[in-house]
């Protein structure tokens, strides 16, 4: 006999339809035809309502699936029982007091940030980075935050933090902006755009979930990253499977989703041939200068006069390419204190510095310590703030 499963998605955008999409796949690799549900689908937050969940609680449904964000007071019915239940990209509501048979599912807060910070750094054209929050700072609008300011706190670049569309024109020009998702990207451009800043040519913007009726129809197109909300809905349609075949209660699960891609449309599109140029700077020189590159390196690459590499790369990212080389390289020495037992000398060498004194002198000057107090204090948690 087929167990009653309840899932309640908004299936309005990619998110939902995608998640749903997990699910069946789930079902149908692990039962083929004869999968053991009897689904009953909710499609709105107008339809997950309290009354819905308390008659649906009367019917003895086998498991539940929730991903409406907004609904978690109708969910506390649900929370108090301990029918097993999967809540997906929203908050815990009730269900923060649940001891068994519950899964968290999460799109990875971590890995969207540094995938911003990854791919906006990797544009080449931006001259400062900002990250517009959701509306009223949600938990994880900070995670996304943080995760994309230790990101770009990495390569030595410093993230400015802001509340408000309106703030956004008062950035300086070429600042490449973060939104906390597409809903709020949306507003930016719209706050831009009656202020008179243009998108690409003054500011970047980002957004995520590709939610693709924002994304297509703002002006310009906004590029967005893309959750992997498919896998959300096969961890979801996993976890509950296992919870429901159980003969006991099972312990509370948190999971994370990856990031699936980054669809790339005009509101992040370089517009010029200098945009080219530094792009292709940064990329040689964030892949090769560990290896003791110098600005003539650089310059090789790039097939043009010195002069000019220097003027473009000093115009789209407000320092010398020398700058970033040592920036890079810098960001390779701290990964290597935190992690490794290198001798610095050895430190030294790897990361492209052929002087270790003078690594020393300049890691001091930058950072007011030593790399020793440094190493020393990335490998204690509970000591000192530790640097990017």
């Amino acid at each position: 006999m087929k167990s009653k499963v309840i899932i309640a998605l908004r299936m309005a955008g990619i998110a939902g339809q995608s998640k749903l999409a997990g699910i069946f796949r789930y079902l149908y690799e692990r039962y083929g035809e004869t999968a053991p549900w009897d689904v009953e689908l909710v499609r709105t937050n107008f339809e997950l309502t309290h009354d819905y969940v308390a008659a649906a609680l009367a019917r003895s449904p086998g498991g539940f699936i929730a991903s409406i964000p907004g609904t978690e007071d109708a969910l506390a019915p649900l929370a108090a029982t301990s029918i097993p239940a999967v809540v997906a990209d929203m908050g815990l509501g009730a269900f923060a007091h649940r001891a068994a048979n519950l899964a968290v599912i999460c799109n990875s807060a971590e890995r969207i940030g540094r995938a911003a910070a990854d791919y906006l750094r990797g544009q080449g054209v931006a001259r400062g980075y900002a990250f517009l929050h959701a509306p009223g700072r949600p938990e994880w609008s900070g995670a996304r935050f943080s995760a994309y300011r230790d990101a770009l706190a990495e390569h030595g670049l410093w993230c400015h933090e802001i509340d408000a569309p309106e703030e956004a024109a008062r950035l300086p020009r070429g600042t490449a902006i973060f939104a906390a998702n597409d809903d709020t990207a949306f507003k930016l451009l719209a706050a831009l755009k009656e202020r008179r800043r243009k998108v690409p040519a003054d500011f970047a913007v980002l957004g995520v979930d590709n939610d693709t009726l924002i994304c297509e129809n703002s002006r310009p197109r906004l590029s967005s990253i893309q959750p992997d909300f498919e896998s959300e809905g096969f961890m979801a349609a996993q976890a509950l499977d296992a919870m429901m075949r159980s003969p006991s209660p099972c312990e509370v699960q948190t999971l994370f989703a990856d990031v699936k891609t980054i669809v790339r449309r005009e509101s992040t599109a370089d517009v010029s041939h200098a945009g080219r140029l530094v792009q292709k700077a940064v990329a040689f020189i964030e892949a090769n200068a560990t290896r003791g590159i110098g600005v003539a390196d650089v310059v090789a690459h790039l097939g043009c006069s010195r002069r000019l590499a220097d003027l473009r790369f000093r115009q789209l990212q407000g320092r010398s390419m020398l700058e970033a080389i040592t920036e890079r390289r810098l960001a390779a020495v701290r990964e290597r204190l935190r992690s490794g037992s290198e001798t610095l000398e050895t430190v030294s060498e790897t990361c492209g510095f052929g002087n270790s004194n003078y690594l020393k002198n300049l890691f001091k000057k930058r950072y007011s310590m030593t790399m020793s107090a440094f190493r020393k204090a990335a490998r204690n948690p509970s000591g000192a703030t530790i640097l990017p």
